[in-house]
């Protein structure tokens, strides 16, 4: 005669499927405003970096007409070192971004990138519109007749920050997605090489081997 085995009931669907909602909405926030903070750091930092702006007047000429001109010894260098800064600020600051959203979210792994996605683009916006808003205005509005350098000396004009194309945006999520890869990697494989020591059976000594005495006298 056998048993007839009892099958307990699933569980609700509720309970089979309930996620964390909770858990997931802080890994985003604090990702988000972790990113927001690097980024008007980032900000800052990139017009510190660039500054002083260079100065220059308001030149008449025959091609384009009046049109703002820096003849310092820098020359056209610091405009072109503005996205080029701002390209490695992204990168550094949007790597040490996605190192911290793998660290919150190692167990939200989702969630973590979900927030960095945002995060880095909030972050780029808001370095640049720090930058920006620390740096003196656009000196070609003031190109105007009025303002043509007509004798010596010249009024001078501080040259603006700027980053010419899109591309100096990306470092951001760039530098964000690479660290955040590269840190679950290394976190896998020391998650892996631990188990696998743990595996490992205990080394124990070999016991000593006694010899007997085998009745001689010793001179």
């Amino acid at each position: 005669m056998t048993e007839q085995e009892t099958v307990s009931p699933p569980a609700p669907a509720t309970e089979r499927s309930r996620l964390p909602w909770r858990a997931i909405a802080v890994v985003v926030a604090v990702v988000v405003v972790a990113a927001a903070g690097l980024g008007a750091l980032g900000g800052w930092l990139w017009y510190q970096w660039w500054g002083p702006p260079n100065t220059g007047a308001i030149y008449d000429t025959a091609t384009w007409g009046p049109r703002w001109i820096d003849l310092t010894d820098q020359g056209l260098g610091q405009q072109f070192d503005g996205p080029a800064q701002y390209a490695v600020i992204g990168l550094g600051f949007g790597t040490l971004l996605g190192i911290l959203g793998a660290v919150l979210g190692r167990r939200q792994a989702i969630a973590a990138l979900v927030g960095l996605v945002v995060g880095s683009a909030l972050a780029a916006y808001l370095a640049f519109v720090v930058g920006t808003a620390l740096s003196p205005p656009d000196p070609e509005r003031y190109a105007t007749e009025a303002n043509v350098c007509r004798e010596e000396p010249c009024k001078d004009y501080p040259a603006a920050i700027e980053v010419s194309g899109w591309t100096p945006f990306l470092c951001w999520p760039i530098g964000a997605l690479g660290g955040f890869s590269l840190t679950i990697a290394v976190m896998t494989w020391i998650g892996s090489t631990r188990t696998k020591l743990d595996d490992l059976e205990p080394l124990t000594p070999h016991p000593a081997r006694v010899r007997e005495p085998d009745g001689r006298r010793v001179p």
